[in-house]
């Protein structure tokens, strides 16, 4: 018996040992919809029909906040955000390149590969995350959603501290529902307006 007990305690130290990170289910429930979509209880509009998906796990920084979206940037996040994960899912759906999770023309993950990213720099409780997904490349003009900020849990679950965050909500889909900068024009519009406020203050 003290030989069983010894035998399953290494095993339980290998297994430690091999996932000696943090790990994310980064997913969804129900579906999601392109932009255009005027009817989330319908059947039409399944985003990976209409665009290639990039969608991005951010980790919001010391500050706590979901920072601008900087196009200029590397991996298009501003301040103190840092892009942990990245899946590019092409038109249609299929698998995402950069961590071979497989996913429907929905955005459903599919039941055949792991939904999850393992990643031994992630830190456990108290780290702050959100999600980005955007229609094809962002540019100006395009279309994303983005979810609230939501603390890991670091639970374990006989693989390694693991938690589960969902895109969309377990009974109804959700769009991209905002852009990601106005069009050139519209800033330069935005740009003159604060000037004239500026010159207005000193006068």
């Amino acid at each position: 018996m003290k030989k069983l007990i010894i035998a399953f305690s290494a095993l339980a130290l290998v297994a430690t040992a091999a996932y000696a990170g943090y790990g994310i289910d980064w997913t969804t429930s129900f579906g999601i919809y392109s932009h255009e979509a005027t009817d989330l209880t319908g059947s039409d509009y399944a985003l990976l029909d209409s665009y290639s998906v990039t969608w991005q796990l951010i980790y919001a920084g010391a500050d706590n906040t979901a920072n601008p979206i900087d196009l200029s940037a590397p991996g298009w996040v501003s301040g103190d955000d840092e892009v942990w994960g990245t899946r590019t899912i092409p038109l249609g759906g299929g698998t995402a390149t950069e961590d071979g999770t497989r996913w429907t023309n929905w955005l459903l993950h599919d039941g055949g590969a792991d939904a999850s990213s393992f990643d031994t720099t992630w830190s456990g409780t108290g780290t702050n995350v959100f999600m980005r997904i955007f229609e094809g490349t962002p540019a100006p003009g395009t279309w994303f959603y983005e979810t609230s900020i939501t603390n890991f849990n670091n639970a374990y679950d006989g693989l390694g501290p693991r938690d589960t965050f969902v895109l969309d909500s377990p009974s109804a889909g959700i769009k991209p529902n905002q852009q990601v900068i106005p069009e050139p024009a519209t800033m330069s519009l935005l740009g003159l307006g604060a000037l004239a406020l500026i010159r207005r203050k000193r006068s």
